[in-house]
């Protein structure tokens, strides 16, 4: 499929073993891999998210353990393939600014994705990850202004996440003009590549984000395969969303 596509797992689930394997399945096909990173309050995640992500910590979750699954992906990687972590401000102040980027770039990754942190309010983490030569992934919502969009493109690096619906993740995926306009604008402005996410789960949903924004990232219905049918289940879930190739 054309664009610049990505696929989200939750770190370590449903175990470090099976999430190594499936991240590594999924970067066949897709440009990067997005980690959850376990949170107990995962304010952007539908249900399907964040029962993994209690599921993780259960189980007794250490982020220096969800880095090392991330170096042993990076390790086994296709050259150019990219790695984000996408965790909350919480974690991320818990851990400190400058060390969870430390630890980040240790790991393998490419760059952080923060979504409950406001662009007006994300230079400190701009400031800290470019610092260690990671992309902040900066998001723009069918809420924001036109001029809004303008600015947070342009200062886009990596690539720019616009979130396709008003919701949270596993909703149905459905566009009305203002939020197809604005995607076309985000595109316009931005130097990096724009990829829709929350709420893309079948082919055509793919292939209508790729048309509208040039990528996509699907979340929802992978950790849903992989939970419920392993990795063999999972790899049936990624043939469906290329399927007519």
């Amino acid at each position: 499929m054309n664009g610049y596509n990505g696929v989200y797992l939750m770190g370590d689930y449903p175990d470090a073993e099976r999430f190594k394997a499936a991240a590594l399945l999924g970067m066949e096909r897709f440009d990067f891999l997005e980690v959850g990173v376990p949170f107990s309050d995962p304010v952007a995640d539908g249900p399907v998210i964040a029962r993994a992500a209690e599921a993780v910590l259960e189980r007794g979750f250490r982020l220096d353990d969800l880095a090392r699954s991330v170096s042993d992906i990076r390790a086994k990687a296709p050259d150019g393939k990219r790695i984000y972590f996408m965790t909350y401000a919480n974690p991320v102040h818990n851990r400190g600014l400058a060390r969870f980027a430390d630890l980040s770039k240790r790991a393998g990754a490419d760059g952080v994705i923060v979504p409950d942190v406001p662009f007006v309010e994300s230079a400190p983490f701009r400031d800290a990850f470019g610092a260690q030569g990671l992309d902040y992934i900066n998001f723009a919502t069918p809420e924001n202004t036109p001029g809004q969009i303008r600015e947070i493109a342009r200062a886009a690096r990596g690539f720019l996440y616009f979130v396709s619906i008003r919701g949270i993740t596993g909703s149905g995926f459905t566009l009305d003009s203002s939020t197809r306009s604005k995607i076309r604008q985000a595109r316009r402005s931005s130097a990096v590549p724009v990829v829709l996410g929350f709420g893309i789960r079948s082919a055509d949903d793919a292939r209508a984000a790729a048309a509208l924004a040039g990528g996509f990232i699907v979340g929802t219905g992978v950790v849903e395969a992989l939970g419920s049918g392993g990795i063999e289940g999972y790899g049936r879930y990624l043939d469906s969303l290329f399927a007519g190739e």
